[in-house]
């Protein structure tokens, strides 16, 4: 994950200095310059045992920024995208799965999202993420229940492909 907080407006990107390290100058080279690194949030991305890494700076990389490459693409917590080759298209979908870490606060601190263990008391990532540690797995839960109502309609994502 990114070394800092989430909370931060998407559009005020935060500068750490580990794109470059981290992605840009390890993912290019032939066969890889140019091309687009399509991915999803992992655990990792919240923190691993907490969920106040700067997960939202992850997406807002996706959105531009004075070093981005425009490759990296992660627009949102779950998205879809429609890839054509040669002779055949692919829909895929990408959904935030972290709901199976994102437990309540006492429960399997060595793994838990969520847990007291990690998280500081005031944790918090304002208003488009958990609001506290007590609010974590209800937060990862409705993130869930969205991502399975957006499921159910994928002729609305793809229209005319099915």
């Amino acid at each position: 994950g990114i070394s800092s907080r989430c909370g931060a407006p998407a559009y005020e990107h935060t500068e750490t200095g580990q794109w470059q390290t981290i992605f840009e100058n390890v993912y290019k080279g032939p066969g890889l310059d140019g091309k687009q690194w399509l991915g999803v949030l992992g655990n990792h991305d919240y923190g691993g045992y907490m969920f106040t890494a700067a997960w939202d700076q992850i997406i807002a990389y996706t959105w531009g920024g004075a070093h981005s490459s425009g490759r990296w693409v992660v627009p949102g917590q779950y998205w879809a995208a429609r890839a054509h080759y040669h002779d055949f298209s692919v829909d895929y979908y990408f959904l935030d799965t972290n709901v199976f870490t994102a437990f309540p606060p006492d429960h399997d601190v060595g793994h838990n999202i969520c847990g007291n263990s990690h998280n500081d008391a005031g944790a918090n990532c304002g208003a488009m993420g958990p609001l506290s540690v007590a609010d974590c797995p209800g937060w990862f839960k409705r993130l869930w229940a969205a991502q399975e109502m957006w499921l159910r309609h994928p002729r609305t994502l793809f229209p005319g492909a099915w």
